[in-house]
């Protein structure tokens, strides 16, 4: 055991169960007279977890001096101090924290997540640990100065959880699935082959005396062959129910053990007994047909995931330097040794080498730490730090994991409030549903033992394993799933399921102007005052090629590219951008930010001007006439006749004509908007009971963008990635947004239907086992037959709707 308890003290003796106070005449084992107990009860139950080998698994809090065992051979972790060994296994490394993920095979139920998420409770270095139960990985967050890579793995090994540290985990290769469920399915398929040969004699009347001679023999024989199917193959289902009874619920393993135990107790005793050949056909085809719809479950859930991993993830490009130029790509086309720049408040795809900048990293995304960490040419950089100085050149040294960058969306510094969700519910009506499986088993033994004690059996255990919820649980994820590949395939990335729930329930959008509803790619340019002489423009225009605000964006290629290199870079959101540039003070930005009036010029409307200064003197600016997207009046009509809309931009209140006539008079438009306005604004709505949905490029707009209920970041060529968003859509597929929200809308409906039709498989299902119509083989085909059958409901109506659509 991997937890032992402390000697007794004069003042207190503590349980070793449940750490309270013991009486002065403590309980005790006779085969271990150290241990104390509070009552018998405690008692039970600790022999029980000894039994499995489960004492260390359930409290590791301030407890009876628990402590951890010393790892055997304690030096045979010592290669983990080697510097080659960590900068291939861990993910991110800074003075304050180290991160990586661990393969953890041995982990299997509920109480290894509990211990694993529970090491700080044993080393105050390692900040987190959180666990990924279906690839059995760990990921821990450390302290460096106060603990070490070999100290965290040597902790992992004490407690019997020893990581699995090979060739492939340093080489970053996919971690291969547990063969565990293949080898229960084996088990139990070659004991229901046998056992139903063995079977034979008793379904036909021909065989009587072939019965009478070797009945008992087949019987015995048929008790030894069902014994590895109970002992292996169902002993995932056993496992299930007791972690379940330990954390004080029954689930849904619960019933179809019980079902098992009563099938294989009554077989027994009738072989022993010799009043027949018992029930080990049925026992050992329920098993082997329960764990077929065991493994078509895992087996979508794997192909579920996949998808969500390497294709429904981030429309990020990167900026690649190239002898031609730059040249905006995908992050997934990135390879090792090539060139990239990244700009201010841009996110580094990968880790990289320092080659040219002052580097500025806030790795807050990774770490929580607020400070940047200043990187000199030559440093490394790693993956999910961003700059927040001036554009920087990188040369990768290890190629882009989208399984890393999914870890940083996914980082608990921007998890939302849980609200209740469609699958919420369905948990919920499951665990009644499973209380109502159990009276009606009892009910049924009550109703038909009098009458005829067999087909009591038969009702009882019919009824344990039809009625079961898995089609109700398994609704909501796989409909949802089929969603999240439909919007992968049109350009909208989802953080999650439970995003596509929330915009169906949406009742107001919010929208950023710049960027967002104007395409600054095709907006004409104009420069008002005296002519900039051409060193002069080519400082400005190496100052805004340092930022990825669209208006920055647009004067750069305005502008044409710049050599010149930019010192004191500084970026006010929402207000300007300033830097010295071959010995000249350069801001542009608005005109309170360079200092200046607005100068006295016509004002056209569809406009936003950005001025520029030169060593602190006005020198003009620059018109970029706002060019709205295609169709955006048709999709904004659409929009306004079910949701409320508004509009929220730092921009002056020169387009307010053209503005409100796409929005409608009972749009609200607010211009001049801070990063705080906007939150604030979005924080009002949702107090006054919206659920509100903010689209916004993702750079002036993350604090709205994490406030709403669902965040739309939308993207162009750059790599405007905010962790704080919860949704990232391309500019292209901008004008389905009414689609999309319909579709939504059709996906919640989707899972509702499926909610009925599985009501009305286990109603149908209940009213024959009952009534002793169903045998427990049938049921234990038909269990997972209704499962497959939910599944592929679901997944065929939301591709319907997809097609409806047209999406």
């Amino acid at each position: 055991m991997p937890l032992t308890a402390a000697p007794e003290t004069l003042n207190r003796v503590a349980c070793t169960h449940c750490g309270d106070d013991c009486p002065d005449e403590p309980v005790q084992l006779a085969e271990h007279p150290e241990l104390h107990f509070c009552c018998p009860g405690c008692q039970a139950v600790y022999e029980l977890l000894a039994a499995s080998n489960l004492c260390g698994y359930y409290r590791l809090d301030e407890q009876p001096g628990q402590r951890v065992k010393t790892v055997e051979l304690p030096g045979r972790f010592d290669y983990l101090a080697l510097e080659s060994v960590q900068s291939q296994l861990l993910a991110f490394r800074s003075p304050a924290l180290a991160r990586l993920t661990l393969t953890i095979p041995q982990m299997h139920c509920a109480s290894c997540i509990w211990l694993l998420e529970n090491l700080f409770k044993l080393n105050a270095g390692i900040r987190e640990s959180r666990v990924n139960f279906l690839r059995k990985e760990l990921t821990v967050s450390y302290q460096p100065a106060t603990t070490s890579l070999k100290d965290v793995v040597t902790l992992l090994a004490a407690i019997n959880y020893e990581p699995q540290i090979t060739l492939a985990e340093l080489g970053a290769q996919p971690h291969a699935a547990s063969r565990t469920l293949y080898y229960q399915l084996g088990v139990a398929a070659f004991g229901f082959g046998n056992v139903m040969l063995l079977a034979f004699p008793d379904y036909f009347s021909f065989t009587e005396g072939l019965h009478a001679a070797f009945g008992r023999f087949f019987g015995g024989l048929s008790l030894l062959l069902a014994l590895p199917v109970l002992l292996v193959s169902a002993r995932s289902f056993y496992q299930s129910a007791w972690q379940g009874l330990r954390q004080r619920y029954i689930n849904l393993d619960f019933p179809i053990s019980l079902g098992l135990t009563a099938l294989f107790t009554t077989s027994v005793f009738d072989v022993l007994t010799q009043r027949g050949p018992g029930y080990f056909d049925s026992f050992t085809g329920l098993v082997f047909f329960m764990l077929i719809g065991k493994w078509v479950q895992q087996h979508s859930y794997d192909a579920l995931r996949f998808d969500r991993d390497f294709t429904s993830y981030f429309p990020v490009a990167v900026t690649r330097l190239t002898k031609a130029g730059e040249q905006s790509v995908s992050v997934k086309e990135l390879q090792a040794g090539q060139r990239i720049r990244v700009r201010h408040q841009e996110i580094i795809p990968a880790d990289a080498v320092l080659r040219r900048g002052v580097g500025l990293i806030d790795y807050s995304f990774v770490s929580g730490e607020s400070v940047p960490v200043a990187r000199a040419v030559g440093e490394v950089v790693y993956a999910g730090g961003r700059q927040v100085g001036e554009a920087i050149e990188l040369e990768v040294v290890r190629e882009v994991s989208q399984g890393y960058l999914t870890q940083l969306w996914n980082n608990p510094a921007f998890e939302k409030e849980a609200r209740p969700t469609l699958e919420t519910y369905a948990n919920h009506v499951g665990r009644y549903f499973v209380a109502l499986t159990l009276t009606l088993a009892v009910g049924s033994v009550l109703y038909w033992y009098p009458k005829d004690p067999q087909m009591a059996l038969r009702a009882f255990t019919s009824v344990l394993i039809i009625a079961c919820p898995c089609a109700l649980s398994l609704a909501t994820p796989f409909a949802m799933g089929a969603a999240l590949r439909v919007l992968g395939r049109r350009q909208l990335y989802l953080k999650n399921a439970a995003v596509i729930e929330t915009l169906s329930r949406a009742d107001t959008l919010v929208f950023d102007k710049t960027g967002t509803l104007t395409d600054t790619q095709r907006s004409p340019v104009c420069f008002y005052g005296p002519a900039l002489a051409s060193e002069d423009a080519q400082r400005v225009a190496a100052l805004v090629s340092q930022s990825t605000h669209p208006l920055s964006q647009r004067l750069a290629t305005h502008l044409g590219p710049a050599a010149l290199a930019v010192e004191e870079y500084a970026e006010i959101p929402g207000q300007g951008i300033s830097g010295v540039v071959a010995g000249t003070q350069v801001r542009v930005g608005s005109a309170a930010f360079i200092g200046a009036n607005t100068p006295a010029m016509a004002q056209t409307e569809q406009q936003t001007r950005v001025y520029v200064a030169l060593n602190g003197q006005p020198a003009g600016c620059y018109d970029i006439r706002s060019q709205y997207r295609e169709n955006l009046p048709e999709l904004l009509r659409e929009l306004g006749q079910r949701y409320q809309l508004a509009l929220l931009t730092g921009d002056n209140n020169a387009d307010v004509i053209p503005l409100r006539q796409l929005f409608g008079a009972g749009a609200e438009l607010r211009f001049r908007q801070s990063p705080l306005d906007k939150l604030a604004f979005v924080e009002a709505l949702q107090q006054q009971g919206r659920r509100v949905v903010m689209v916004g490029d993702g750079l002036n707009d993350a604090g709205a963008l994490q406030r709403a209920d669902v965040g739309i970041a939308l993207t162009e060529t750059l790599t405007n990635f905010s962790p704080a968003c919860d949704a990232i859509l391309e500019a292209g597929s901008f004008g389905r947004l009414a689609t999309i929200l319909r579709f939504a809308r059709d996906c919640r409906y989707i899972v509702l239907a499926t909610f009925l039709l599985s009501f009305c498989y286990n109603g149908i299902g209940l009213s024959l086992a009952v009534q002793g119509r169903l045998t427990p083989i049938a049921s234990a085909i038909l269990m997972p037959i209704s499962s497959l059958s939910v599944m592929v409901f679901a997944t065929l109506l939301v591709r319907y709707a997809a097609h409806r659509r047209r999406l």
